[in-house]
C-alpha cells in the first residue's frame, strides 16, 4: 500500500493517461509481431489467442510486472512492456524471424509518424511559436517521442530486444541458443537500464535521432520535447 500511495501522489492525471496510451502502443507492438509471425508460417499464434488487440494476452512476468516495479522503486516512470511467443521453428525461413522481430519497432515508428502528423505546421492546426500549447499538443508530442525512443531502444542488437532478433539468423545455431537463454536476456536488460540511468550522455543518441527525425518531417522538435517534459516529468514547457 505505501508503494501505491507514493505512486498516486507523484503521478499526475496526464501521466496516468500516458500510461494507458502506452499500454495500447505496446499492444500494437506485440500484435505486429504476432501478425507477421502468422504471415510467416506460425499458425499457433491464432490458436493460442495472441493474434489479438487484447493487452491482457501479452502480459509477461518480467517485462510487464518486474521491470516496471523496479523502475518505480528507483523513482522512474514505470512503463510496462509485454511479450508474445513466436514458434520460430514453424516460420518459412530464418529470415522470417528477422521480419517478425522488425515488426514491433516498425509499429512504434508508424505510431510516431501518425502522432506527429497533427503537429505539422503545414496543416495549420498547431502554431509552433505559441508558448501556451493546449494539453493535447503536449500529449501527442510526449507519446510521439516515447514511441520513437521505443523504436530506437528495441533496435539495440542485444537479447532479448528486437534488434538482436533482426540479426540473429546470421549467427550459428549454438550461439543463438546461448544468447536466447533467459538469464542472458535479463542480464542484458538490467545492464542497459543501469547504463541509461547512470551513465552521463547515454540518452544523447536518442535525443539526436529525435531532432533528426523531426527535422526530416518538418516538425519543430521542441513541440515533442516540451510535451515529453510536461507529460512525463511535469516540467513547464521550455524549462
Amino acid at each position: 500500500m505505501p508503494l501505491l500511495a507514493a505512486f498516486s501522489s507523484r503521478f499526475t492525471p496526464l501521466m496516468f493517461a500516458a500510461l494507458l496510451c502506452w499500454i495500447l502502443c505496446v499492444t500494437l507492438h506485440e500484435f505486429a509481431h504476432a501478425l507477421v509471425g502468422y504471415w510467416g508460417g506460425d499458425d499457433t499464434v491464432k490458436s493460442r489467442g495472441v493474434l489479438t488487440l487484447d493487452p491482457t494476452r501479452f502480459i509477461d512476468p518480467v517485462n510487464t510486472l518486474l521491470i516496471p516495479a523496479v523502475v518505480l522503486l528507483m523513482g522512474g516512470f514505470p512503463l510496462p512492456g509485454a511479450a508474445v511467443m513466436i514458434d520460430r521453428s514453424r516460420l518459412k525461413s530464418e529470415k522470417w524471424g528477422a521480419y517478425v522481430s522488425a515488426a514491433g519497432p516498425a509499429a512504434n515508428f508508424i505510431l510516431f509518424i501518425l502522432m506527429c502528423i497533427p503537429l505539422h505546421p503545414k496543416l495549420g492546426i498547431v502554431d509552433p511559436f505559441d508558448t501556451t500549447q493546449p494539453t493535447w499538443v503536449h500529449f501527442l508530442g510526449a507519446m510521439a517521442t516515447l514511441n520513437l525512443f521505443a523504436t530506437l531502444f528495441n533496435l539495440i542488437p542485444v537479447p532479448p530486444l528486437d534488434g538482436f532478433g533482426i540479426i540473429e539468423h546470421r549467427l550459428d545455431h549454438e550461439t543463438q541458443w546461448k544468447l536466447r537463454q533467459p538469464q542472458v536476456g535479463f542480464g542484458c536488460l538490467i545492464t542497459l537500464m543501469l547504463v541509461m540511468w547512470n551513465v552521463p550522455g547515454a540518452m544523447t543518441p536518442f535525443v539526436f535521432m529525435l531532432a533528426h527525425a523531426t527535422d526530416m518531417l518538418g516538425i519543430p522538435s521542441h513541440l515533442l520535447w516540451d510535451g515529453y517534459g510536461v507529460v512525463f516529468f511535469d516540467i513547464a514547457p521550455g524549462a
